[in-house]
């Protein structure tokens, strides 16, 4: 069996948003509203955690398929832990954004949030990331509540088709390309593509404002 670990590099926002993180600290923060500043350092400090949990998960995953001397499970449980921090960090994230777009202060950078909506904001995007959060958190109730049954999976687990080597014969392709936990799955080429879009909008996010009590210098969000 050959293995194809199928995780799109996310190569954008290396450093975080760092933009975001020394405007507030020496020039203004992006509103006058406690509660906005709130949602918004949230949103951002759980998509910089999200990001470096999906490459510390990949880079994990990849180690353990890439062993060839031993099974380095250590490395398999710690891909895992790393990708269930990053479904969580996402939901959260995602939870405050939308948060943020409908928020009755109605500040400009919330105005400027709805003038269109990223597709990680959509319910159906929202309602995946819950349902998989849901499902780890029944698993790990299962697992202390010693209800959980013989052979039945308790973790998250990096998995994929098996399907026929187009030219060795009796030979297979397994696809390692999607996160499955009880009846959910994710594939990854989703998680990358909305944890891309969610860096795009923390950088539109650390382009806004700051907030000035005399006005509002709140250029740079389109």
């Amino acid at each position: 069996m050959y293995i194809s670990i199928e995780v799109p590099e996310i190569c954008e926002y290396p450093q975080g948003f760092p933009k975001y993180w020394l405007k507030s600290m020496f020039i203004g923060t992006v509103s006058q509203n406690y509660q906005v500043n709130a949602l918004v350092g949230t949103y951002i400090r759980l998509v910089e955690a999200a990001l470096v949990e999906y490459q510390l998960g990949t880079s994990m995953l990849q180690k353990f398929w890439g062993t060839h001397t031993s099974i380095d499970l250590r490395a398999m449980y710690r891909s895992i832990s790393h990708f269930e921090s990053c479904l969580l960090d996402m939901h959260r994230a995602i939870n405050c954004y939308r948060r943020l777009r409908r928020h009755k202060d109605q500040h400009p950078l919330c105005l400027a949030l709805n003038i269109e909506k990223p597709s990680f904001a959509a319910d159906t995007v929202a309602d995946q990331l819950r349902l998989m959060r849901n499902e780890i958190y029944h698993l790990d109730k299962a697992v202390i509540d010693g209800r959980v049954q013989e052979g039945q999976p308790f973790a998250l687990k990096p998995d994929g088709p098996e399907t026929p080597h187009p030219i060795e014969s009796n030979q297979t392709i397994k696809s390692i390309d999607r996160l499955i936990i009880g009846h959910r799955e994710l594939l990854f080429s989703s998680l990358a593509e909305w944890l891309t879009e969610m860096g795009r909008y923390a950088e539109k996010i650390a382009d806004f404002g700051p907030d000035r009590k005399a006005g509002s210098a709140t250029s740079g969000a389109d």
